[in-house]
This record gives structure tokens, C-alpha cells and sequence, in this order.
């Protein structure tokens, strides 16, 4: 049966009450001339709830590793919210992106939508030849396509000029649905644990990686994540992956403006040495 969510606002904070339970949902911030919510701001009311490594080691094994230094650069909190920039909505540990066509938070959406409990959460969204639907009146209208998620971008959050009920509706079934089921919190990892993997299969063909330590490795994975590199990422990644010193190389590509990613990451990897014990294995597709 579908869960009743109800919206509460004090000032610029939005909460939401579902089964009688309220929680936080997002803060009304400005960014850029469009107006959005936000939430895992200093002084969240947010109730934490963390990725870590050590939980998802016996589903992901090693990948569980290499994910972590990523997840900790996008503040690795499960039930992170943006819908203020161009992307539209963004959720998860991994920040993911609802304007990408076929990206990870579309992939996100599609494993959750395949859930049991999915039409509790959206009994109004279906999966339709593996891509997401509206159900309708006049029956199935598609969300998102190869080359659009446009629909799916203004279902969840229909304009940026200003916060509207049906974001804040959409971010808390979101956020509830993470909260309350572990499935919920393992589709965002498998979905991250997916990307990256597919991520050392560009890399292999780009630059070839072969026998390359995995911290190496994640730095490609993460400038990819994050997209810091723009047009000339993987011109950047080969400099740098033919230097003496490619780990600091390859972590220092990306504007002044990543400057605190980049030493966020540099950290996260300094504090995991099995990362540079694996090295990727053209042969079997995996690190070893």
C-alpha cells in the first residue's frame, strides 16, 4: 500500500511525516538564480546515515574499498540531496545525477523501482522495457531515454525557480526509502560499484592500465565520477600515467576550483594502503 508522505515547512527547512514519523527532508538555498533544496549543510537536522566499506565487503568484496575514497569526497552520506543546479535532482553517496541519460541515478532508480516495495514509494512509476515510465490515464508515458531524462528531471522537481511539492515529495520517499531498507542503500552502492567497474573498462581501452596500482586507478575513476577532466581528461590521465610520479599526477588534474577534493581524495587514499597492494588485470577484468 502506498506510504502517505506529508510535508511540514519552518522557515527555509522542509520536513516530511510518513507512518507518523517526521524527518528532515531539505533546506530551501539559492544557487546560480535557481532555488533548490539541500541537505547535509553544517547543522543538519539530517539524521546520519553513512556509507562504509566494511558493510558492503562480503556483496562487493574488494570494490567496496575502492568506492570509499569517492564516496567520502561526495560526503558519503546515503540520504544526500541537491535539486538547485542544472542536474535537477541529485541523491545518494555517490551525488548522482538525474540529468544524465542511462547514468547512475537513473540506474539507481531502475533497481529501486524493480524492489518489492517499490509501490509503496512510487506506485505511480513502473519499468517498461527496462526504462522508467509515468503511469497514466492513457497508460505508460516514458521518463527517460538514450538520449533524454528531461520527463524524469520534471517529475521529480518540476521547475528551479522555486521549491515545489512534488520535489519535496519525491526527495523524501527517497530519503525514507534509504532509511528503512538496506536494499535501498546496497542499489546505490551496487549501482557506484557498477559505474567504476565499467570506469577501468574505458580507462583500459583509453590509456591502457594494465598492471596499474589500484589507487592509480581510482584517481582515473573518481576525475570520471566527478568530471574535473572535461574534454582533455584522458590526454591529462596519459601525461600523467607516463610520468615519474603518476599517483600525484593524476590526483592534482582538475581546476583550482577541486583543490579540497583533491586533498579529500589524496587523504582517503594515503589512509588505505590496500588500495596501491591491487593492481588491475587486463586478463581477468578485475584487480588481483
Amino acid at each position: 500500500m502506498p506510504i502517505n508522505f506529508q510535508i511540514e515547512r519552518t522557515a527555509n527547512n522542509f520536513f516530511a511525516r510518513a507512518d507518523g514519523q517526521r524527518f528532515f527532508v531539505g533546506r530551501r538555498v539559492p544557487y546560480g538564480g535557481n532555488i533548490g533544496l539541500y541537505n547535509i549543510f553544517g547543522g543538519s537536522p539530517l539524521t546520519p546515515l553513512f556509507y562504509t566499506a566494511a558493510d558492503f565487503a562480503s556483496g562487493h568484496g574488494f570494490w567496496a574499498d575502492f568506492i570509499e575514497p569517492t564516496a567520502i569526497c561526495e560526503g558519503r552520506s546515503f540520504l544526500t540531496l541537491n535539486s538547485y543546479d542544472s542536474a535537477g535532482f541529485t541523491f545518494g553517496f555517490g551525488q548522482f545525477a538525474a540529468h544524465v541519460p542511462d547514468g547512475d541515478f537513473v540506474k539507481m532508480l531502475r533497481a529501486l523501482l524493480a524492489r518489492p516495495e517499490a509501490d509503496d514509494y512510487f506506485p505511480h512509476l513502473e519499468l517498461a522495457g527496462g526504462r522508467i515510465h509515468r503511469v497514466t490515464d492513457a497508460g505508460l508515458s516514458p521518463l527517460e531515454s538514450a538520449t533524454s531524462t528531461e520527463p524524469l528531471m520534471r517529475y521529480l522537481n518540476p521547475t528551479l525557480d522555486e521549491v515545489e511539492d512534488a520535489e519535496v515529495i519525491a526527495a523524501a520517499k527517497l530519503i525514507h526509502w534509504a532509511t528503512h531498507h538496506a536494499s535501498a542503500r546496497d542499489a546505490q552502492v551496487s549501482t557506484m560499484v557498477a559505474s567504476y567497474r565499467s570506469f577501468m573498462a574505458r580507462a583500459d581501452k583509453r590509456v591502457g592500465i594494465d598492471g596499474r596500482p589500484a589507487d592509480q586507478c581510482l584517481v582515473i575513476a573518481d576525475i570520471l565520477h566527478h568530471g574535473r577532466g572535461g574534454k582533455m581528461t584522458w590526454p591529462l590521465v596519459a601525461e600523467a600515467l607516463a610520468s615519474p610520479t603518476p599517483l600525484a599526477k593524476l590526483i592534482a588534474i582538475g581546476a583550482p576550483q577541486w583543490d579540497g577534493r583533491k586533498a579529500t581524495l589524496k587523504k582517503a587514499i594515503a589512509a588505505r594502503p590496500q588500495l596501491a597492494a591491487k593492481r588491475w588485470s587486463r586478463a581477468v577484468g578485475d584487480f588481483v
